[in-house]
């Protein structure tokens, strides 16, 4: 039987991510290391700007803040942050000790008030009862039948034997024990164990759960951890089913459907993908005369990013990183130097497209084929929870705009959006985007990041400034992972943001979710206007 700690807001609460707002670097580095020490994730910035655009990207369950901050003081990034509905607490530390600092300081919304200098562990020990204070009323201990997990002494015992588990291993497990009926991606997994200055991928999170399963496999614990093909993983439950019949569908079976339905889809979309290879092709071939013209050149490397984009959702991640290393190629190079270098990564890339997709768990042709029912899919489970994510919203009618100059991927949210009551209309021209806006009035907009004539990031700025859409839902997909670009989407207002290659029921469920919280905050500001607040 699993028993679930602590809880906010009526959903399971998940590991811990703070965020620690101060230009003091020593000061920071040391409580840095103690909190990462106490299995905290932590997100540091250096100045309030940089604080807020934090802020917006994730869901914090405390920040921490100086007061004297470059660009944005804290007292206004404090007030800022409340003012736009963040509810957890967050604690003040600064050099003011005068009384009416401190009665500025709570009047602005802050929940507590540490004075520098302090000792470390008292400002851990704030923290924690912080932390504390909005679970108080649930026990802090999370329970999978023999398995024991206490978070107030982040230790972790199976039949009453202690295991020894590293800071990231802890956090997964914390993170599924506290949300047993959840499927975590892997990009939600990075999202919530590491923070914006790591930049790991995939393949990191499939290594963690890999040894993680090892340790509590050499503790002699049941398998805890199951893999949701076409999703990611989440915690098995504890009730074992019955054995399946001969007749039964065995999981080997479940594989090969995925498979077929993984080989069906490339089928459906593989002319395309050698076409944008063949442009590869040509650009190796011109490097090699020692000539490579600027718009073959600048061709070339847009193309890489579609690759890289697209080929995981079809089964080649290989591809997908491949691809990457192409654009970066491209736009670091341009003579013939390192020619040999580009040919045997084109090459590889053709060899890796000669083999059938392989289904993997975070991949989103596991989900597509010939049916468009998520019945038919061999994702049930899968699809099963994604049922339950539309039912606690019940959408009346939702209408989105896809704004994206890769037509592969317009055709991917055509493929999977409307089968969840989505009303899709895609546009490859951001140029189109306004009078589109206008004569549709969508319930959210989806955009890519590097488009021509205007960019992602351009377009949801202008959009921002314009009062009729200011509070327009905005989702960014991109194929640019790295903290910078994701910081740059959120100061340009970005919503929410989900990389690519992704997966259908990751897509979905970040709609819903977004139009869920979008709705929450207007009835806020409703219940505001009539002086309920």
């Amino acid at each position: 039987m699993l028993e679930i700690g602590r809880e906010r807001n009526g959903n399971s609460q998940v590991d811990m991510r703070l965020l620690l707002v101060d230009d003091d670097e020593l000061l920071t580095q040391t409580l840095v290391k103690n909190l990462i020490a106490q299995h905290y994730t932590v997100d540091l910035a250096a100045d309030g700007k940089t604080g807020w655009d934090y802020a917006q990207s994730v869901s914090y369950d405390l920040i921490v803040l100086d007061i004297n901050l470059p660009k944005l003081n804290g007292i206004s990034l404090c007030q800022k942050l409340r003012k736009n509905g963040y509810q957890a607490p967050i604690l003040l530390l600064t050099s003011r000790e005068d009384s009416v600092d401190k009665v500025t300081g709570l009047d602005a919304g802050a929940d507590d008030y540490v004075v520098k200098p302090c000792m470390m562990d008292e400002l851990c020990a704030r923290i924690r009862a912080l932390l504390r204070r909005q679970n108080a009323s649930t026990s802090p201990i999370l329970v999978w039948g023999n398995l024991h997990l206490n978070p107030s002494t982040c230790s972790v015992t199976y039949e009453d034997q202690p295991l020894s588990l590293s800071p990231k291993e802890y956090g997964l497990l914390e993170l599924f024990l506290r949300n047993p009926q959840r499927v975590f991606s892997s990009s939600i997994i990075l999202e919530h164990l590491w923070g914006f200055e790591e930049t790991p991928g995939d393949e990191t999170v499939r290594t963690h759960i890999k040894r993680l399963r090892r340790k509590l496999k050499a503790a002699s614990a049941e398998e805890i951890i199951e893999t949701v093909y076409g999703m990611g993983y989440r915690l098995k439950p504890v009730a074992a089913s019955p054995p399946a019949s001969p007749a039964s569908t065995s999981p080997l079976s479940t594989v090969d459907q995925t498979r077929a339905a993984a080989i069906a889809a490339w089928e459906q979309f593989k002319q395309p993908h050698l076409e944008r290879l063949a442009v590869l092709d040509r650009a190796v071939a011109a490097l090699q005369t020692s000539t490579l013209p600027e718009d073959l050149h600048q061709e070339a490397m847009h193309t890489a990013h579609k690759l890289a984009g697209s080929l995981g959702m079809f089964g080649f991640p290989a591809g997908s990183q491949l691809a990457k290393q192409i654009e970066q190629w491209f736009r670091t190079t341009s003579s013939a130097a390192n020619c040999v270098q580009l040919q045997s990564m084109v090459v590889e890339l053709h060899q890796v497209l000669q083999q059938p997709p392989q289904p993997m768990s975070e991949d989103w042709f596991s989900s597509l084929g010939a049916e468009t029912s998520p019945q038919s899919t061999p994702s049930n489970q899968g699809f099963d929870l994604l049922q339950d994510v539309l039912q606690r919203h019940q959408p009346v009618e939702v209408k989105v705009l896809a704004v994206d100059d890769d037509p592969l991927v317009l055709e991917m949210l055509q493929h999977c959006l409307p089968r969840w009551g989505i009303h899709l209309t895609t546009l490859n021209d951001p140029r189109q985007c306004w009078e589109t806006l206008i004569a549709m009035t969508p319930d959210l907009l989806v955009l890519d990041v590097d488009m021509p004539y205007l960019s992602g990031l351009e377009l949801c700025q202008a959009i921002r400034g314009e009062p009729t859409w200011g509070g327009l839902p905005i989702l960014f997909l991109s194929a640019q992972r790295d903290a910078q670009t994701v910081v740059r989407l959120y100061s340009a207002g970005a919503d929410d943001y989900v990389a690519k290659p992704f997966t259908e029921p990751e897509v979905v469920t970040r709609i819903f979710n977004r139009l869920e919280r979008n709705r929450l905050l207007q009835s806020l500001e409703r219940s505001r206007h009539q002086g309920d607040f």
